[in-house]
């Protein structure tokens, strides 16, 4: 019996936890955490423990397949032909051969495993390459972290909290990059007496671990955040004056215009010294004090500073009033103000690596919950706001932003600029690339591309207006639609849009499509033309951003765990010579005459170096790419070999890297607590789409956060539409990628939160529905069968739909018709889009009634 154990890599969501595969007589036996990676530390989540059975799928998909229908849609039998790897590949490359003359033509899709789409875009030289799903990505979160924090998403630094207030979040519970190496720091925290609170419309998994749980209204986060800071400011006194005066634009004086006040001379933004009495720059090596409130007389004009304006903004949203927005009570909204504002310890130290750092052991951690609304970013920004007045940002026992600043194997770390605010994150990764930060934004101005993102100015991306400008391109200007499109094998309408309607009109335009394939979901079904087959990660080698996850990664844990990288190595041979996706496009790539494009695009995304970085006009096997890149990473008595042989590479951080907070202070990056740029970003945005005869609301280019209703809180209670369906998500489907796999779906059907949806069973009894009733669950721009759950874990104006499920697709018999899905209840238009970070508004509008028998 020849038996091996293989160190690899997880991909059965996007964290990428280390794992040893057990292979016997060339069959996989068991999948174990690898307790030599830091990541998750020898655990394994039911995903990963599953992996097996997705390998073994027999649905998969194991050769090429075209459609011979031409007909396309839901609900359409494409009538599959097997066919060659020659004819898949020549009948794609004949397509796309008359778009390099045009190659804006070419639409990829790519969120998720990559499946080298993104090298191959460039190299083709179209923009339009999608690595980001607006329903799962941090549309607010991101811009917020890279103009506040210096870093790519946040987590609360577990190794030192006292008091975790979690608001729309499951971050170490249920989900979250990283969430199972957070887990354990989350039980040694609730161990040592750390004090959890869960805001949520659901009382979901993180709910169940939370001291205590309460309910809020959805799409009111920035009222109940908004209410905690009026407490701590206006009633308490509690906030970190000497971070808010060193460390931010606090001090910065606003004219009565909203305008920094600027020095005539050098044109920086003033600031009032209140021991010499007199206005300054901002970076004045003579300051001894830095006013944080008064009124003052700068440049011949009357200045206030920044923070005394937020204090006094603020005032109007007292717990009493947040409480009928939120439900919250008012005296419950005040308690947790005050019991933050005591654990976070102001003034208080601790010296790591000998070197003294404050001390800030209480944070507010916030995700798609509060950013999934038409006013999102405000909701967002209202609770960053939190963190940064009490100064514990980037600080031990505070809120962390993942991969802000590191040393090894190579150095990275946030960057001040323009008025001394922090101005470029951190760019942790392999990967080169920077997000666009929400500082100083963008000009806006009149569409060319195909996502419209030139009237988002202040958003990194804007893959979710891909359908909406697709189907009316003569309202925004364009005048040409996509011709060919490529993506990776996620099930996109189910991910990545709403609407059903609009997604299939969008996409049925699209004359061909190809993609890739573990088992046939919904997009191959209604859209593809042709299907490539995708090894299992048991049957890949993968090295280098979004083709396997979890190097130093933009969304890695926080804390001083070391850094790391692992390369994923293959178990087994794929099947039948499928060929791995790197080969294909470097095919591609060579048949189409771009391949020196191919090897200068990925020498560009990746972190080659000389003397190991790929020549442009050379075909490179995989092997060589991966030996290359690791030799560029590690050193040139490095390669594939080394990797394959040293498993998990480790480096230390240390406490500046895990706690870049000072040195972002001393380093003059200052933080905001004012958005002094929003308001001109907003009026640039107004004339330009006046100028198109658009009607756009610019509403939320404050200064200032604010609560803003989405269309769902004022339109409830309306010719029925008595609920607001909320989204949460489950450790063992997180992603979506187990929906098809026999394991995991007999624990959805053992778990009754699971495929059922939640409704609170006082409500749910007075409309006559008891548990387990069918029922019909109705959006304004969907209708479907669900099964009701009754339970006191809802808020009663809320229905909770947990997962990724709602498959129909006949390539996917274990899920199919099972669970709801829940971003097609979702109308997809502009009016439900948030024209600052341009998120889709995540709360559905939906009615109830009882299928009758």
């Amino acid at each position: 019996m020849a038996e091996r154990w293989v160190t690899s890599v997880c991909d059965r969501c996007y964290i990428g936890c280390g794992i040893k595969v057990h292979v016997v007589d060339e069959v996989v036996v068991s999948i174990e955490g690898d307790p030599s990676n830091p990541l998750n530390r020898g655990r394994l989540c039911a995903k990963g423990k599953a992996g097996v059975m997705t390998h073994y799928n027999p649905y998969r998909v194991r050769t090429p397949l075209k459609r011979t229908n031409p007909e396309k849609g839901f609900g359409v039998d494409p009538k599959w032909q097997e066919i060659s790897y020659e004819e898949a590949i020549s009948t794609l490359v004949e397509r796309l051969r008359p778009l390099l003359d045009d190659p804006h033509k070419l639409y990829v899709f790519a969120w998720g495993y990559a499946c080298e789409l993104e090298s191959f875009a460039l190299a083709f030289g179209t923009p339009y390459m999608q690595n980001a799903g607006n329903h799962e990505c941090g549309k607010s979160i991101h811009v917020i972290e890279h103009m506040s924090s210096a870093g790519f998403h946040q987590q609360v630094d577990l190794h030192y909290c006292n008091y975790a207030l979690y608001v729309g979040t499951q971050g170490a519970i249920a989900s979250r990059a990283s969430f199972v190496h957070m887990a354990r720091d989350l039980a040694d925290a609730r161990a040592r007496g750390m004090k959890l609170v869960v805001v949520d419309p659901v009382g979901n998994y993180a709910a169940a671990k939370a001291d205590e749980w309460v309910p809020i209204r959805p799409g009111t986060d920035a009222a109940f955040g908004l209410a905690m800071i009026n407490v701590l400011l206006n009633e308490l006194g509690i906030y970190d004056a000497d971070f808010l005066k060193r460390g931010s634009n606090g001090p910065y004086l606003i004219g009565e215009d909203g305008r920094y006040i600027r020095d005539s001379a050098s044109g920086k933004p003033l600031i009032f010294d209140s021991v010499d009495g007199v206005a300054k720059t901002y970076d004045d090596p003579t300051i001894k004090d830095r006013a944080l409130e008064g009124s003052y007389e700068a440049q011949g004009r009357q200045g206030t500073p920044a923070f005394a304006l937020l204090k006094k903004h603020v005032m109007k949203y007292t717990p009493e009033y947040a409480s009928k927005i939120t439900t919250i009570p008012a005296q419950t909204i005040r308690r947790i103000a005050q019991e933050f504002g005591k654990a976070v310890q102001i003034g208080s130290t601790i010296t790591l690596d000998g070197k003294q750092f404050p001390y800030r052991p209480a944070a507010l951690d916030w995700a798609r919950g509060p950013q999934g609304h038409k006013h999102g970013f405000h909701h967002s920004w209202a609770l960053k706001l939190v963190n940064i007045l009490m100064g514990s940002v980037n600080m031990p026992g505070g809120i962390l932003s993942t991969d802000a600043m590191g040393k090894n194997p190579f150095e990275w770390g946030p960057e001040g600029g323009l008025d001394g605010m922090l101005t470029h994150a951190g760019v942790g990764g392999l990967s080169r690339r920077q997000l666009a930060s929400a500082f100083p934004g963008r000009t806006p101005s009149r569409p060319k591309r195909k996502d419209i993102i030139e009237l988002f100015p202040l958003s990194p991306g804007t893959g979710m207006l891909f359908p909406v400008a697709g189907v009316e391109p003569q309202k925004f200007g364009l005048d040409s639609k996509f011709e060919v499109m490529i993506h990776n094998p996620s099930s996109m309408v189910l991910s990545a849009y709403a609407d059903l309607n609009l997604a299939e009109k969008f996409l049925k335009a699209i004359p061909f499509t190809a993609g890739y394939a573990f088992e046939l979901n919904e997009t191959h079904e209604a859209f593809d033309d042709i299907v490539f087959p995708m090894p299992t990660y048991l049957e890949r080698q993968d090295a280098g951003w979004r083709n396997f996850e979890g190097v130093f990664d933009v969304l890695a844990y926080g804390g001083q765990d070391d850094w790391y990288y692992q390369l994923r190595a293959k178990a087994l041979e794929p099947e039948k010579g499928v060929l791995h996706p790197t080969e294909l496009a470097t095919e591609l790539a060579d048949r189409l005459g771009i391949l020196r494009e191919f090897n200068t695009a990925r020498n560009q995304m990746l972190r080659f170096k000389e003397p190991h970085m790929l020549e442009p006009g050379r075909r490179y096997t995989l092997d060589e790419t991966h030996d290359q890149l690791i030799r560029s990473l590690f050193g040139s008595d490095t390669g594939l070999k080394w990797a394959k042989e040293h498993g998990v590479v480790r480096f230390p951080r240390s406490a500046e890297e895990a706690y870049p907070g000072p040195y972002m202070r001393d380093g003059n990056m200052r933080l905001p607590v004012y958005l002094e740029h929003f308001p001109q970003r907003g009026q640039e945005v107004k004339q330009v789409t006046q100028e198109m005869g658009l009607e756009w609301d610019c509403s939320g280019y404050r200064t200032l956060p604010e609560w803003l209703p989405c269309d769902a809180y004022e339109a409830r209670g309306k010719d029925g539409f008595d609920f607001i369906a909320v989204h949460y998500k489950l450790a063992f489907v997180y992603g979506g990628h187990g929906n098809e796999n026999p394991w995991i779906n007999e624990i959805c059907e053992r778990t009754p939160y699971t495929y059922a949806v939640m409704i609170n069973e006082n409500v749910g009894k007075g409309k006559g529905i008891r548990d387990g009733d069918e029922i019909w669950l109705e959006s304004p721009v969907r209708k479907v069968r669900a099964t009701a759950k009754l339970t006191q874990c809802v808020h009663p104006e809320v229905v909770g739909i947990a997962g990724h499920f709602g498959h129909w697709a006949k390539g996917m018999p274990i899920s199919r018709g099972k669970g709801v899905a829940y971003n097609p209840l979702l109308p997809h238009d502009l009016d439900h889009i948030d024209k600052v970070s341009s998120a889709l508004d995540n709360c559905a509008l939906v009615r109830i009634t009882r299928v009758e028998k």
